[in-house]
């Protein structure tokens, strides 16, 4: 007797396919989230995000290998989630840690009026704080659960990819630059996930489609998947666009930002028109307030040497195409542990200027404002991050009433330590150099005439300072710039030269790196010399820019290029290394910009420099311009529209020619579409005369005549070939008398939509898939 073999196997009443479906629903909303990237500057929420989705959704893929796809399954992860929310974000009032109390809400509470403030002054992309971090797990999370009911337990793939689109679409208008393709690719590559779980529903309920036989035309373009279709699509979004020159612009992001791209308020000069910059339209709108805010108040003490320097906000290291924009903020480390040391590390000043500042915010809720070079800040509650790659406070965003004490060692070089610090670059510093291959040959150009006879980077940057601030050279302080059709706003503003400080500080930036001096722009505040007792008050008024240049051996030093009359206590606050030249008039203002001095700088052709007239020339040909984009874009819609109808009407005059030869069969696949496109049922299964007996009981007898007449000449063509007479005139006439007959009997908007989507082309069959499965 032979003993019994054991053989390992799974219950049989578990089926693994609802769990995979979880799975991929999962999945795909773990990347769908990825686009959100472009809102925040670092990407620790992703882990705390999908650890959150997992709590949610992994319980419901491990109870569906046992029973049906219910919604008690998400309620039950849900539940989970609750309890790490709470452990992980508010433990702090909560009962052992993990259930929430009464206490615990309001610690919510607070959380969420951290978002408000950051979300009503914040502007994208921001640092995540720990509200931050709370609100997306909690929000996302509801994501995953939503796009698991719709797609596992509502069997509905495709439509679950409307939350992901919604998560895109945010992505794209908050922020002014593109999403990435990185992003897109990911976000692209969840919903072909979800489209997944639809085709593996129809698979393994209905089977394989079968083509019908009998049919002259080609079905290889129906037998393509959605699937596949999508996948072409993604990878045509992603390749094309390498091969069509275009303007970075961000056409969500401008229409829900009021369009603010244009030239009137340029923010990082790109080199094709560019785009204004977030931080830039901030730092604007503070600058265009009728009434100013009061933001904070600092009180200077131990009475230093000299007049303390601007505070910082933010530092904008990255120059692209698009202008400027924040780089990471690298090398942080939390304040009660920093050295606040530099990156890279400089030595230290003998001469620095020392003071202690207490900063109490009014109504500021942005980061910390800071003086550079810091010794010791104390004060600020929360988890706190110091950057030693741009010197700035990260991590947390300050509240009015909100007070913290911070101790400085302001570098004060001399003009001899600069001009003998040495021109190599650290090799941490490469990117700060970095600058497009397409830079117009006009900056380039101005910036060898201003320093290419200089030999050190001190030369090179008190040069470029002089040329902005120098009266003589007549830029002008405005907060408004005017348009021009040089095709670069950088270009257009030095032939204007006419700006507020983040035109002059974004300008000399970029050509401090062309000189080769490693290079970034800084956003602050200026102030008000103090008081007798060492206060001045920041206000929206005293929002400001300026440059930083490094130099070898000292660490980054500052530099504002901007016209003194643009700077409210600008005098006091002057860098004893790049002085500002005293107007010769009280109101500098008015001096005339055609007064140039110095060398020799060079026009661009075509650019506007000619007043008035080049400018209404502009603007007459913009205005020629939108509408013919206008009309070339609906022309295009309208093409795009008839493409259905232009197919289906080749197909026809292609089966009429053919049935001249000869052959019925055409005029009966021609048929065949037609009450397709008119909805009425035709099955392929049918014989001819099957088919000429049900229809023709809905239609009236002469017309039934014709279709009997035509089944009966196809079925000659099939089964006796060698007696058939050919398609004559007369089939064709019988055919438009039965195309006539079904059209009459339907309405006039289903005959519009047979004309205009004609339903034979082959989407026809999906929409019968759906149908089946809501049966």
């Amino acid at each position: 007797m032979t003993a019994p073999v054991n053989v390992s196997r799974r219950p049989a009443d578990m089926d693994l396919g609802n769990a995979r479906r979880t799975v991929r629903a999962l999945t795909a909303s773990a990347l769908g989230v990825l686009p959100l990237c472009e809102l925040f500057r670092d990407r620790g929420w992703i882990l705390d995000v999908w650890l959150a989705m997992l709590i949610a959704v992994g319980p419901a893929a491990l109870l569906r290998c046992w029973q049906r796809p219910r919604v008690l399954h998400t309620w039950l992860g849900l539940a989970l989630v609750v309890i790490w929310l709470t452990a992980h974000y508010v433990p702090e009032h909560a009962r052992g840690g993990l259930l929430p109390t009464t206490a615990t809400w309001h610690d919510v509470s607070v959380l969420m009026g951290d978002v408000h403030d950051t979300t009503t002054n914040g502007v994208a992309p921001v640092h995540t704080t720990l509200a931050i971090k709370f609100v997306l797990a909690a929000m996302l999370v509801l994501l995953a659960a939503l796009v698991d009911l719709i797609a596992v337990v509502g069997r509905r793939g495709a439509l679950a990819g409307v939350p992901l689109l919604v998560v895109y679409t945010v992505s794209g208008a908050v922020p002014r630059h593109p999403v990435s393709w990185l992003f897109f690719i990911g976000a692209a590559a969840g919903f072909l996930l979800l489209l997944s779980v639809d085709a593996g529903d129809e698979l393994h309920g209905w089977g394989r489609i079968i083509p019908r036989t009998g049919d002259s035309r080609t079905s290889s373009g129906l037998s393509v998947s959605g699937s596949r279709i999508a996948v072409i699509a993604v990878i045509a979004a992603v390749v094309l666009p390498l091969f069509a020159p275009s303007r970075p612009a961000n056409l969500i992001a401008d229409a829900l930002h009021n369009g603010n791209s244009s030239a009137g308020g340029p923010g990082g000069f790109g080199t094709d028109g560019g785009v204004s910059l977030d931080p830039f339209d901030a730092l604007k709108g503070d600058l265009q307030r009728t009434k100013p805010v009061k933001l904070f108040t600092v009180t200077i003490g131990g009475a230093p040497a000299a007049q303390p320097f601007y505070v910082r906000a933010n530092v904008l290291s990255n120059y692209s195409d698009t202008g400027w924009s924040p780089g990471r903020h690298g090398g942080p480390e939390s304040v009660p542990s920093s050295s606040f040391d530099m990156t890279p590390p400089a030595s230290p000043q003998d001469k620095a200027v020392t003071f202690t500042a207490r900063v109490h915010i009014s109504g500021l809720g942005d980061n910390p404002p800071v003086f550079g070079h810091p010794l010791s800040i104390t004060g600020l509650n929360g988890d706190v991050n110091w950057s030693r790659d741009d010197q700035l406070l990260i991590g947390t965003r300050v509240n009015s009433g909100q007070e913290f004490t911070e101790e400085v060692a302001q570098p004060a070089p001399s003009r001899e330590q600069l001009d003998s610090s040495p021109a190599n670059v650290p090799v941490e510093l490469t990117s700060a150099l970095r600058v497009p291959a397409n830079m117009p040959a006009f900056v380039s150009s101005l910036v060898g005439q201003l320093t290419g006879q200089l030999s050190t980077q001190y030369a090179k940057a008190r040069a470029l300072t002089d040329y902005f601030t120098n009266p003589a050279n007549g830029y002008r302080y405005s907060v408004t710039t005017k348009a021009g059709d040089s095709g670069s706003d950088l270009v257009d503003f030095l032939t204007h030269k006419s700006g507020f400080c983040q035109q002059y500080a974004a300008a000399m930036g970029i050509m401090l790196r062309i000189a080769g001096v490693p290079a970034r722009v800084v956003l602050g505040y200026t102030h008000p010399v103090p008081d007798a007792n060492g206060t001045f008050t920041v206000t929206t008024n005293d929002a400001h820019a300026w440059v930083e240049a490094y130099f070898t051996g000292i660490g980054w030093i500052p530099f504002d290029p901007t016209p003194l009359v643009g700077i409210d206590g600008g005098v006091q606050a002057d860098l004893p290394w790049a002085p500002h030249a005293q107007p010769n008039s009280p109101n500098s203002r008015d001096i005339p910009s055609k007064s140039v001095s110095g060398p020799s700088i060079p026009v661009p052709s075509g650019s506007a420099s000619t007043g008035p007239a080049a400018a209404a020339a502009h603007s007459g040909r913009s205005s020629l311009i939108w509408p013919a984009v206008w009309v070339l874009g609906s022309l295009l819609v309208v093409l795009l529209a008839l493409l259905p109808a232009g197919t289906r009407w080749r197909r026809r005059r292609g089966r009429l020619r053919a049935a001249g030869g000869g052959d019925p069969d055409p005029l009966w696949a021609e048929l065949s579409d037609t009450a397709v496109d008119l909805g009425y049922v035709w099955s392929p299964a049918r014989s001819p005369r099957q088919v000429a007996g049900w229809l023709g009981r809905q239609v009236d007898a002469p017309t039934a005549q014709s279709l009997r007449t035509l089944a009966s000449a196809v079925e000659v063509a099939r089964y006796a070939p060698d007696d058939r007479p050919g398609a004559t005139t007369s089939l064709v006439e019988e055919l438009r008398t039965v195309e006539a007959r079904l059209r009459a009997e339907r309405s006039r908007a289903v005959r519009i939509g047979a004309r205009l989507l004609p339903a034979s082309l082959g989407w026809r069959r999906f929409r019968v898939a759906g149908r089946r499965r809501r049966r």
